[in-house]
């Protein structure tokens, strides 16, 4: 019996098994029927029925039986047919034998092609197949394009936290035997939504999926994949999502050319500098038509469908981010910004009615010098002469971004200085002797107050760019103090902050002068 794997393109292949797993229709060529097929070894293959055999085929394969088939031949697949990773289909018809076997538990009942979302992104707008994705149902809305056309949104979540959108298309959900609506159950319900055969398109630049014409949607699969999924969302915590893609820097990004950008993302360790947008940070926008929408009187309107009961919100920002290299700047995706206010956007604005559209809140504004790891990629509408970026993912802040400048001397401790008394210990005792103490002790806290005061104002004319110079400049001002002078600084400074430390500086100065 021959294997799938025994076959090549425009070879002779002997009597082979399989099972009927999956099968669709093109909805331009309308005289192709396909059928995926999998055999003992759980090896997958096209079958083609088309033109004066097609309706032959049809009538004979079934999904889920199992065959032997004979007399076939193996041509070489074009652009438009391919799906899987084989190179060839087999092509059947009235002359081949196609006969029917007993159910068998030896080939596979279900066949999937998973892949993660970081190796969709790799395999980018041109994959040499069209995988599969797995992962729980996030989010589910009914949409409607521009021309009318309905399509249904999944957002699908893996096992690494990583959420996936997915747009399926009027062929996919206007046939049952592809994609049932009443099964999809949203949150709080664990529902484990399997994808196959996702075709990647560009849309505004930006990488997105949907579905193709072999797509079909299986709703909690008995599959192990569907087991580990429910174990782990459903146990003490979920999975933080991962940021993916090439280890780089901004510079190291701005020397790219396009093609070397192309489809790739990036990693960077970067802090925002700064945030742009004009008039407003955000718009409201129709959830049909995607147009902007404007308020008349209590409602929203929309010039093109009337009154809306809720509009849909988009951010409305780019940014200035900069490493130890250089500094870009960078359109930044709802999924990022959805981090920076750990919500989505629509339920931040509803929990704060009165936001300021034309103010940036401090919720986002904090971010601010935050070093970061950001996921970045070329927007697709970029050219040669305008190579431009965006933020499509980010994490959350590690630590203060520390401004820098090349050469910079470290940062000196923030203690004033005090001479070192370098004189041998004396062989005999040495007796205390009363010393004029060179400050009025009933004026200290006026001398603290003056020095402190004097202190704190060259800080502020400190160069910000330059953090080392506070130490300096602290020591500085105190260094022609004498060191009873600073020992009573020190205490009273104490005593803001720690009265056990300022005691303990007060019987340092009794036993220094124990007649004072």
């Amino acid at each position: 019996m021959t294997s799938i794997s025994d076959l090549k393109t425009d070879g002779i292949g002997g009597p082979l098994q399989v099972r009927i797993l999956r099968k669709w229709k093109h909805d331009v060529r309308r005289y192709e029927t396909w059928y995926l097929a999998v055999d003992r070894f759980a090896d997958a293959i096209q079958i083609l029925g088309q033109r004066t055999n097609k309706s032959y085929i049809e009538s004979v394969l079934h999904v889920s039986q199992c065959y032997t088939i004979s007399d076939y031949s193996c041509p070489q697949l074009d652009n438009y047919q391919k799906f899987l990773e084989n190179e060839f289909y087999i092509d059947v018809g009235l002359k081949s034998i196609i006969q029917p076997i007993p159910e068998t538990t030896t080939i596979p009942k279900t066949w999937f092609r998973f892949v993660s979302k970081s190796h969709l992104i790799d395999l980018g707008e041109r994959p040499p197949y069209y995988p599969d994705y797995i992962g729980v149902l996030s989010k589910i809305r009914e949409c409607t394009k521009a021309s009318g056309e309905s399509f249904v949104l999944l957002i699908l979540t893996d096992e690494s936290g990583s959420e996936l959108a997915i747009n399926l298309w009027k062929e996919c959900i206007t046939n049952p035997e592809k994609f049932n609506r009443n099964s999809l159950h949203q949150p709080p319900a664990t529902t484990i939504v399997a994808v196959t055969n996702l075709k990647p398109s560009i849309y505004n630049g930006v990488l997105r999926y949907g579905s193709s014409h072999a797509t079909h949607i299986y709703v909690n699969p008995d599959i192990p994949e569907t087991t580990a999924l429910i174990n782990l969302f459903t146990g003490p915590s979920r999975p933080a999502p991962p940021l993916s893609g090439t280890p780089s820097t901004l510079y190291d990004m701005k020397k790219k050319n396009k093609s070397d950008l192309l489809d790739k993302t990036f990693i960077v360790q970067a802090s925002i500098k700064e945030f742009h947008y004009q008039n407003s940070w955000f718009q409201t926008i129709c959830p049909i038509c995607k147009d902007p929408i404007f308020k008349r009187g209590e409602s929203w309107y929309c010039s093109a469908h009337g009154l809306i009961e809720k509009p849909t919100y988009i951010y409305k920002l780019t940014v200035t981010i900069t490493d130890a290299t250089d500094t870009i700047s960078a359109l930044i995706s709802e999924t990022s910004c959805r981090k920076l206010i750990k919500s989505s956007l629509e339920n931040f604005i509803s929990n704060n009615p009165h936001i300021n559209r034309n103010t940036l809140p401090p919720i986002i504004t904090d971010h601010k010098e935050q070093t970061k790891k950001m996921s970045i990629q070329m927007l697709r509408a970029s050219t040669l002469d305008n190579i431009r970026f965006i933020i499509i993912d980010i994490e959350e802040p590690t630590t203060k971004a520390q401004t820098s400048v090349p050469g910079t001397p470290a940062q000196p401790q923030m203690t004033r200085m005090q001479p070192t008394d370098t004189t041998p210990e004396p062989s005999t005792p040495v007796e205390h002797v009363v010393r004029t103490l060179t400050y009025d002790p009933q004026d200290v806290q006026t001398t603290y107050t003056t020095i402190n005061n004097s202190r704190q104002n060259m800080l502020h004319d400190a160069p910000t760019e330059l953090p080392y110079m506070h130490g300096i400049i602290t020591n500085t001002v105190n260094a022609n103090l004498d060191k009873d002078t600073v020992l009573m600084l020190d205490m009273f400074d104490m005593m803001q902050q720690n009265m056990p430390a300022a005691i303990d500086v007060c019987k340092k100065i009794t036993q220094h002068h124990p007649e004072a």
